[in-house]
């Protein structure tokens, strides 16, 4: 019976002699089965392998696209793509990220990927996860791809809002603060979000506030991310709301005695 060492050792060697013989681009096919987790691609391949299922993911169209570009120019296919996601999932080698709705109104044009992915995967990985097979497929594929938030020009995966938190400011502030976030097409909760991760990464430094008139206070809600709330917090500087209102005033240049 051949090992799998000696199967290695034999499809290293049928590689270097295809190459002698001017054939380097079958070897190069032995060299992807025999890359990294290359077993995975070649296993989704198996035609006595598991049933499959029909699964429609749904993404931003110019992720679709980018996905589709990148899997034939690495002559791979997405079903392929998403076998390997759901593996390195079930192995705990990879966390997918639970999706964020949109606000209303600013979600980007949406387009459909159709695989077809082994079956008893995808439900181990609905079990595993909590999450739909579809939803991990996406951002598994985003991940690899490096496309929607996982883009180099993304400002990353998008996060989970959190709890609601109503920090108190004079009327003419919050609804200037909410006025210029409206023009600049932002949600407050989103500016204080990248305010804590500024602020975190010491590329924020906030100033202590103190209103002129307080006669007028009013709520300002938001709800940014309990897990960066909690990091903020833990800094023993000033306390989230703080750091979140100043951080405001400061992105939007609001004086905070006028609100102007």
């Amino acid at each position: 019976m051949t090992t799998n060492r000696e199967l290695r050792t034999g499809l290293v060697a049928a590689s270097d002699r295809l190459r002698e013989v001017n054939s380097p681009d079958l070897a190069a096919w032995i060299d992807k089965a025999l890359a990294p987790r290359g077993w995975v691609a070649l296993r989704t391949t198996d035609p006595a392998g598991p049933a499959v299922g029909n699964l429609t993911v749904s993404m931003d169209k110019a992720a679709r696209d980018q996905i589709v570009a990148a899997a034939k120019a690495a002559r791979t296919s997405v079903t392929a793509d998403v076998n390997e996601g759901y593996l390195s999932v079930l192995a705990g080698e990879y966390t997918p990220r639970k999706p964020v709705r949109a606000r209303y109104g600013g979600a980007a044009e949406k387009a459909n990927l159709n695989v077809t992915p082994a079956l008893s995967l995808m439900q181990r990985v609905e079990e595993a996860t909590g999450m739909s097979a579809a939803n991990v497929a996406a951002d598994y594929l985003m991940h690899k791809y490096g496309a929607g938030p996982y883009a180099a020009d993304s400002a990353g995966a998008p996060l989970a809002p959190g709890a609601v938190r109503n920090p108190q400011v004079p009327r003419a502030v919050r609804d200037e603060i909410r006025a210029r976030a409206k023009a600049a097409d932002r949600m407050v909760t989103d500016d204080v979000n990248e305010g804590f991760r500024k602020y975190l990464d010491g590329e924020f430094t906030p100033l202590t506030l103190a209103w002129s008139d307080t006669s007028d206070m009013v709520n300002l809600r938001m709800n940014p991310n309990d897990d960066l709330h909690l990091q903020v917090a833990s800094a023993k500087g000033l306390r989230p709301m703080q750091v979140a209102i100043a951080y405001l005033l400061h992105k939007y240049a609001i004086d905070p005695g006028t609100g102007q």
